[in-house]
């Protein structure tokens, strides 16, 4: 919720928020981020015949050969069953905002299409669309959630095996340019590779931080917390005993390293447990030795 917090403090907002004002910030950044990412569709990409990553460019290649099929209705079909893995191996939080998040994109892009002059330049459309799906992509995972896709099954390998969470992303978009070669021709297929990149530089600058973070949580319920973490993210906790030097009194401190899209259901867990907890996120470069919590 880094985006909420930074606009409360610009307003001079103090102090916790009610849950109920946070969830209706989630949804509206969401659906914005929808709009956004239906307007690269429909404006930018699709007329100049440049595929976005993963299953949105499969759907884009199903609707050049069948106009009946709208790009938002096969984009629902096909996340569907992922939709139905995620919400078997992923967090509640992730995996419902990402629900919400590909509802609201399979309806703009099939019922939303605004009239505006875009320039006629392959290069600059599939910039600006690149540009506006890393935006819509970026916002999305900011607040929580993910656009679904490629990124609910990187995840969910992640979990189960531990390996890079973006080996399943690069070979899906390497099979988008190569369609979009066969289909579109080569240069349309260059341009794919060219608003992909867009879209990664932005997602990258929107999230300012690594893709691996240390979480160090001072509680009063160390066991509990330690255990919450390992059976609902999957994650090892090494907990320390520390002193407070103000309260004079006995805390535990975990250890924590997890991926950036935990974050939020971690939140979620230590402070369902201890709501006077002391979360600190600290980036991290690099994670030597087990990084997944081993089977029982």
């Amino acid at each position: 919720m880094r985006v909420y917090e930074d606009v409360r403090r610009m307003v001079g907002m103090r102090g916790a928020s009610h849950p109920a004002l946070d969830w209706t910030w989630r949804i509206a950044v969401i659906l914005f981020s929808d709009l956004i990412g239906a307007v690269a569709v429909n404006n930018f990409l699709t007329p100049a015949h440049i595929l976005a990553g993963g299953v949105t460019g499969v759907a884009q290649i199903l609707h050049h050969y069948v106009p009946a099929l709208g790009v938002g209705t096969m984009y629902f079909v096909f996340n569907i069953p992922l939709f139905i893995l995620g919400y078997r191996y992923l967090g509640r939080r992730f995996i419902f905002q990402t629900g919400i998040a590909i509802l609201g994109f399979s309806a703009l892009a099939d019922f939303v299409h605004l009239h505006f002059s875009t320039p006629t330049d392959p290069l600059l459309m599939g910039l600006y669309g690149g540009v506006l799906t890393g935006l819509s992509s970026g916002l999305v995972i900011r607040v929580g959630g993910s656009m679904g896709g490629t990124d609910i099954v990187s995840l969910v390998v992640h979990r189960l095996t531990g390996r890079n969470i973006g080996s399943v992303s690069f070979v899906m978009n390497a099979a988008i340019v190569l369609l979009s070669m066969l289909v579109f021709g080569v240069p349309a297929g260059l341009y794919t590779l060219v608003s992909m990149y867009a879209a990664s530089r932005v997602v990258s600058g929107l999230m300012h931080f690594q893709q691996r973070k240390t979480a160090l949580i001072v509680t009063a319920k160390p066991s509990e917390v330690a255990s919450a973490i390992g059976q609902k993210l999957v994650r090892g906790s090494t907990v320390m005993r520390a002193y407070g030097a103000y309260t004079q009194r006995e805390r535990g401190v975990l250890l924590c390293a997890m991926t950036h899209l935990e974050i939020a259901d971690l939140k979620e867990i230590v402070q369902s447990l201890d709501p006077d907890a002391f979360i600190t996120i600290l980036d991290t470069t690099e994670v030597i030795g087990r990084f997944r919590q081993s089977a029982p």
